[in-house]
Parts: structure tokens; C-alpha cells; sequence
């Protein structure tokens, strides 16, 4: 069963004792072993559906499991429907983000702009000056059919442009496609590969442009590195704290772990220069897909205090609570000194949690208008909770 699933055998067992959660490819692998519909194994316990529906339900987090136990038709429906609205909010949040970081889309709509204005001052001589000559009359009649037509095309290029596949949006250059594919899920492929993962990685980026491969088959075999210093058994009790204290593993490793092995807790890392380097988004804690996130994330005070990982409880507009944990770590030297990554975990808050900091998605599209580390105005002004 694990060989067809495509899993080892430990890594089996620990599902089928409800002690790690089941990805939606995992389970969709495991139900075409097994011969049955894939909605037939997620009806319980299934940490995905039950985070999705806790992220909804808000403190109500018992009555979402309640719900998903007695009506898990409905449950799944209301995820799916969940899950859909947040890649909406991540297309629209990369296609704003296109328009104002694309040099290609700025120099086709600046051509769009400086054509309307071309069309609109031809139409408005035509317009007032009934008395123009018939050849000058022409003339302009040329240049307004020349410059519709102009205007057309660059429309529908334009057009196109956003007619693209998500992936294309989100990535168009092969850094960003290798971070899409690698963020897309988790990898039980390479828990146990240990120091045979160069084949399994190999066949897994396969699939990725040229270009994209050796960038995510680097992302991969850094997960096979994690997976190999912190096997699954080392992960017990899910405490990042104590899981680094028991084991002397860095905690920013501790946190990647954590998130390639839970799919209900999401991660997000950043280089000195704050670009973000990882999204694995987990519902309801909006990550952006392109540009720099909210300054008051604990992942960008991190990289200050290497030695010190930084646990806090966070709350987004939408009144949500969250429990992050955020550690840097040293990747390499340079002339001025140690190159720093900084990591950050995500999880539902725990009742009683305590106060919590008010973060926000970016300033492009948060609405706390009176936030003081706000940058720019957002895009959309709306009442902040």
C-alpha cells in the first residue's frame, strides 16, 4: 500500500494512527490504491478541512468540527468554496502587484494611455472644427482609423496578458515558477529518500520548464536535508521550541519541518533584503504573492536577532488570531559579513493565547488606515475591525 501511495511504510503507519495529516495529493494517491472515491477518506480527521473550517468559523472552532462530523458533504463544499475565494484574493493581489512591479505590463499600458490620448485629441478636432479643409479632414480620418486600430491591438495583448494560466501570473520568470511549484504542497516523497533523493527530485521537477528545474530541484533537496536531520519521529509533540531544544536542530529547520509535515500550518521566508523567498499559505493568514509583506510580521525582526527565535500572537483585520514563530538563520558569508534567511511558522492561536499584535496582509491591500508602519495607501479603502 505505501509503495503504490508512493510513501514509506512508517510514514503509512503514522496516518492510519491519525498521527500526521493527509495532503489533498497524498490522498488522492491513496484513494486510487485503495480503489475509492477520494471524499471517502477525508470525512474525518482530516486537519486540512478542520483548520479551513476553524479559519471560518472563528472562536467557534468546536461547532466547525461538530459541523464537518455530521455534514462532511457540506463541510468539503464550504472548504472548496473557501479555498476558491483565496486564490481569487491571490490572483487579484498578484495581478495588482503585476501592474505596478511588470516593467513589460507598465510600458503596454503606457502605450494604451499615450494612444487613448491620441484618439481623443484627432476625435476632438473632428469634433470642433466643422470647418476644416476636406484634405485636412482626411488626413485626420487617417490618423483616427490608424490609431483606433493601433488602440485595438494593444488592448487585446493586454488582454491576453491577464488571460494567462495562474502559474504564469504569479510566476513569469523561472525563480517564480520553481517557488510556485515548490510551495504547492507538502513532499512525503522525500522523508525517507535520505542520501538517494537526487533521483526522486530529479523526477519530480521533471515536469517544470528548464530553466525553473535546477532552481527547485535546490529548493527540494534542501527539504530532503530537513527531512533527513528531523525524521518524522523526532517531530513529536509539534513544539518548535522543544523539538530544537531535544534535538539541536536550528529552529528555523525545526519550523520548515514542521510546516512540510502539517498541511493545517502555513510558513513564509524572507532574505536580509525582506523579498520573500517561501509561501506556503494556510487559509485565512493572507500572504502576498508578489512584493513584501506586512513590516510588523516577527519574520522581519527575526534576521536582527539571529540567535533568538521570536514566538507571538498576531491578529489580522478580519479579527483572527494567530500563533507565529519566526527564526533566522545564517545561509552563507559575504564581504560585509553573515548572510541571513529568516523563517516564519503560522498557526491557528489557541484559546486563551493572550493579547495579540495587529498585523495586516501588506499595505497594498490592508485596511488598517492608521497602522503606523504603513508605507502606501492601499489599493481599496475600507473600514478596518
Amino acid at each position: 500500500m505505501a509503495r503504490a501511495a508512493g510513501i514509506s511504510a512508517s510514514y503509512l503507519a503514522l496516518i492510519e494512527g491519525g498521527r500526521r495529516p493527509v495532503n489533498v495529493a497524498l490522498l488522492a494517491r491513496l484513494a486510487e490504491a485503495l480503489g475509492v472515491d477520494p471524499a471517502s477518506l477525508g470525512t474525518r480527521g482530516d486537519a486540512a478541512l478542520l483548520s479551513t473550517l476553524g479559519a471560518l468559523a472563528g472562536e467557534g472552532t468546536e461547532d466547525a468540527a461538530e459541523f464537518a462530523r455530521r455534514f462532511p458533504g457540506w463541510a468539503r463544499l464550504v472548504a472548496t468554496m473557501s479555498a476558491e475565494r483565496e486564490r481569487d484574493r491571490d490572483r487579484i493581489a498578484a495581478l495588482s502587484d503585476r501592474m505596478a512591479h511588470d516593467p513589460a505590463l507598465a510600458e503596454a499600458m503606457h502605450e494604451l494611455l499615450t494612444t487613448v490620448a491620441s484618439v481623443r485629441s484627432t476625435a476632438a478636432i473632428l469634433a470642433q472644427t466643422p470647418e476644416l479643409e476636406p484634405v485636412w479632414r482626411e488626413r485626420f480620418h487617417g490618423n483616427l482609423d490608424q490609431e483606433s486600430r493601433r488602440l485595438a491591438s494593444g488592448a487585446e495583448a493586454v488582454v491576453s496578458y491577464f488571460d494567462r494560466g495562474a502559474e504564469e501570473r504569479a510566476g513569469l520568470t523561472p525563480a517564480e515558477i520553481a517557488q510556485s511549484f515548490c510551495d504547492a504542497r507538502t513532499w512525503p516523497e522525500l522523508e525517507e529518500a535520505g542520501e538517494g533523493a537526487e533521483p526522486v527530485i530529479a523526477a519530480l521537477v521533471a515536469e517544470l520548464p528548464e530553466a525553473a528545474r535546477p532552481l527547485a530541484a535546490a529548493r527540494l533537496r534542501r527539504e530532503a536535508e530537513d527531512a533527513r536531520v528531523l525524521p518524522l519521529a523526532a517531530l513529536e509533540g509539534r513544539d518548535a521550541a522543544a523539538i530544537a531544544a531535544r534535538t539541536g536542530a536550528d529552529d528555523a529547520r525545526v519550523l520548515r519541518r514542521l510546516a512540510a509535515t502539517d498541511p493545517s500550518l502555513g510558513l513564509v521566508a524572507c532574505d536580509a533584503a525582506g523579498a520573500l523567498l517561501r509561501r506556503r499559505p494556510v487559509p485565512g493568514f493572507a500572504l502576498p504573492v508578489i512584493g513584501a509583506g506586512c513590516p510588523l510580521w516577527p519574520l522581519f525582526a527575526a534576521p536582527s536577532r539571529p540567535l533568538h527565535p521570536i514566538g507571538a500572537v498576531v491578529e489580522t483585520p478580519d479579527g483572527a488570531r494567530w500563533r507565529v514563530d519566526a527564526a533566522a538563520e545564517v545561509v552563507g558569508r559575504g564581504a560585509n559579513g553573515p548572510i541571513l534567511e529568516a523563517t516564519m511558522l503560522i498557526a491557528r492561536a489557541a484559546e486563551g493565547a493572550g493579547a495579540a499584535a495587529t498585523v495586516g496582509p501588506g499595505c497594498r491591500v490592508c485596511p488598517r488606515a492608521e497602522c503606523p508602519a504603513r508605507r502606501e495607501p492601499p489599493l481599496v479603502t475600507t473600514a478596518a475591525r
